[in-house]
């Protein structure tokens, strides 16, 4: 077949239109196949967003894997079914969680909640001290060294203390004698009876004496004996429940990690399926692609990896002869192009080309007058003001008395606010933490908070504005009932506040906000219920978190009193409309006095009431249970330290015209 003049002259002109991929679908497709689809994603989307605590086990797969889901969008849709087709191969996981992050821990057969734990420990120490005869603890001797120097005895110069007490009988007549005047003595016998009455009176206090400090001696000896055994019950009670907690603790674990392992599997193999059904999906889905030739013909052929086929086209040269080419579907990614047989081509000649010569772009001088004016924005505002106080007591032969102690506190605070003509966003974030040590005992904390507070806002009237606002708050860090540091009262999500408001924001002026939110969802988790005792914030024994709806009011306002001092004030109120009764108040007001540029001192004062969070009083029910009441809580500060802050517009150019 001769090939001269016309393979090479024909203009082919190839475009390639990749339709979405649910468009253009084959229409057979059935509609089961499209629930599982829309099943799939769903299911892969509620991971990918975090849901549940899961974490992906490979950050370029979790990548990949919204590249599946979204491939309309990513180029490279051939690459990233070859990964995940490799990363299945191999068999690894999608996704993991940890034991710690279980929700539903409390369902697991055998797991042992919080309240549990502690009535089991209640009963190993009335077990323990109900097995061990206090008396026969041998007590150390040298607890009992120098009995007589420390114990409260009376000296023979002191034997008179006891005249009138119960611990000596003396005749009247010799209780009332005491030393007496050479004039009284007249004769010798006045002067030996006196003398008989005087020693048989010192004989009677002696021996009372002796008979006293025997008994202080013999209290002194069981008092200490039994606070040493006291003491040894206790410390051998809390081995044996220490014992026991580590054992359920080891016991919990093991059995969140077997049952956490199962879901893991579960959920994995879940994952793949779905994984299986999108590529399938994908790969039978079809691409068009269409064929042009010079005379404005063309022809669609369909791409696919299940469903090959081929077209045929004619393309012309321009004597206007034919050429016929069927174009076959290999796959996805490629096409065979086959020209008939049997047909005699001759090549074209080149032509003269024809210079055209194009008059220059000329701009109207009316244009010259146009200006074009900006104004210049600051929509975000970025700030923040970071605090470190530093506090050391040092006490040595104090004779008022008092411990060495050192404390630290630093707080961070930081937003992110837009404004704009109608809207109002605004983003604040608050980590407090404090530290402290005193002379004689571990690290304590004194201060944990962390918060975070988002707020967007659209103009209604004037300065009213309709709001909504999510403020979450816990702590980083665990606490202790100091001294004793084995109750853990709180930690990290334990308990976790979270309200969720909508309602109307009062903006007079910048300083002040009175946001009224009559639409509230309170919500309180509590995540390690292993450790803590979910009951002291008002959830429930058998659940991790309560929710209850309620009426919301914020108001915060800022005053600065003169140049270098300030005082902010944080007021919020949650009513519960399931009991009117039950309310929620936290107030913060914080005085700042600047000393320099780079040294402050704050004063904070934090009062805090919350109806679901209780104390035990000293009262007990008719059951004899300890009567549990909710108090006002109160905390002060008062640091000097270093102090930086920082406010950031971001500038934006505005046309004015």
């Amino acid at each position: 077949m001769k090939v001269r003049f016309i393979l090479f002259g024909i203009l082919i002109v190839l475009g390639v239109q990749n339709a979405t991929a649910f468009d253009s679908v084959r229409k057979d497709v059935k509609g089961a196949e499209q629930d599982s689809v829309k099943a799939s994603i769903d299911y892969l989307n509620y991971f990918l967003s975090r849901k549940g605590h899961w974490f992906p086990q490979s950050y370029e797969m979790e990548h990949r894997m919204r590249g599946l889901i979204h491939y309309l969008e990513d180029e490279k849709v051939d690459s990233l079914m070859k990964y995940l087709s490799d990363y299945q191969a191999n068999q690894q996981r999608y996704f993991f969680r940890t034991p710690d992050n279980v929700e539903d821990s409390l369902s697991v057969p055998g797991y042992t909640a919080y309240p549990e734990v502690q009535e089991q420990l209640k009963r190993i120490d009335r077990s323990v001290r109900g097995s061990i005869i206090k008396k026969q603890i041998p007590v150390p001797e040298q607890l009992l060294e120098n009995i007589d120097d420390r114990a409260n005895v009376l000296s023979q110069e002191e034997s008179y203390r006891l005249l009138g007490t119960e611990y000596v009988s003396i005749p009247d007549s010799l209780a009332s004698f005491g030393a007496l005047p050479d004039s009284v003595m007249t004769s010798p016998d006045d002067f030996r009876r006196l003398q008989r009455m005087d020693s048989t009176k010192r004989a009677l206090l002696e021996d009372a004496r002796q008979e006293y400090n025997q008994l202080v001696i013999k209290n002194f000896v069981d008092s200490i004996s039994d606070a040493y055994r006291e003491e040894y019950i206790k410390q051998y009670s809390l081995k044996v429940q220490r014992e026991f907690s580590d054992s359920i603790r080891y016991k919990n674990y093991r059995l969140l990690s077997n049952y956490n392992e199962q879901v893991i599997v579960q959920v994995n193999d879940s994952i793949d399926s779905s994984l299986r059904i999108l590529k399938n999906y994908i790969n039978a889905e079809q691409l068009s692609f269409w064929f042009h030739n010079s005379a404005q013909d063309s022809v669609q052929v369909m791409l696919s990896n299940s469903y090959p086929g081929q077209s045929r086209l004619f393309v012309k040269n321009e004597q206007n002869d034919s050429l016929g080419i069927r174009i076959q579907s290999l796959d996805r990614n490629s096409v065979r192009m086959l020209i008939d047989d049997g047909v005699t081509l001759t090549r074209f000649s080149q032509r003269q080309k024809k210079d055209i010569s194009f008059e220059p772009l000329r701009i109207p001088s009316s244009l010259d007058k146009v200006d074009k004016r900006f104004n210049v924005i600051t929509p975000w505002v970025l700030g923040s003001d970071i605090n470190f106080g530093f506090t050391q007591t040092y006490l040595s032969n104090w004779k008022k008395g008092g411990k060495s102690a050192l404390a630290t506190l630093l707080v961070i605070k930081g937003f992110a606010n837009y404004t704009s003509e109608k809207t109002t966003w605004e983003n604040s974030i608050e980590m407090r933490n404090g530290w402290l040590k005193p002379a004689d005992d571990g690290i304590q904390k004194n201060d944990d908070k962390f918060e975070f507070i988002t707020r967007y806002g659209i103009q209604a009237y004037k300065k009213w504005y309709y709001s909504a606002e999510i403020d979450f708050e816990t702590q980083l860090f665990r606490g202790y009932d100091y001294p004793d540091r084995t109750t853990v009262l709180s930690g990290f999500l334990s308990p976790a506040k979270t309200l969720i408001k909508l309602g109307m924001d009062y903006k007079p002026k910048k300083e002040l906000s009175v946001f009224i939110s009559p639409l509230t969802l309170k919500s309180v988790f509590v995540k390690d219920t292993a450790r803590i005792d979910q009951t002291n914030y008002g959830v429930a024994e058998n659940k991790r978190r309560f929710r209850e709806p309620g009426l919301n009011m914020d108001i915060a306002y800022k005053k600065n009193i003169t140049t270098d001092i300030s005082w902010q004030t944080k007021y919020k109120m949650f009513l519960n409309y399931g009991a009117l009764n039950k309310y929620d108040v936290d107030w913060e007001n914080t005085f700042n006095f600047q000393l320099s540029n780079y040294i402050n001192m704050q004063a904070l004062i934090h009062l805090l009431y919350d109806d679901n969070v209780t104390f035990p009083t000293s009262r007990v029910d008719a059951e004899g249970n300890t009567i549990y009441k909710a108090k006002w809580q109160f905390k002060e500060f008062i640091t000097i330290g270093f102090t930086y802050k920082l406010n950031k517009p971001i500038y934006k150019r505005e046309r004015l015209n």
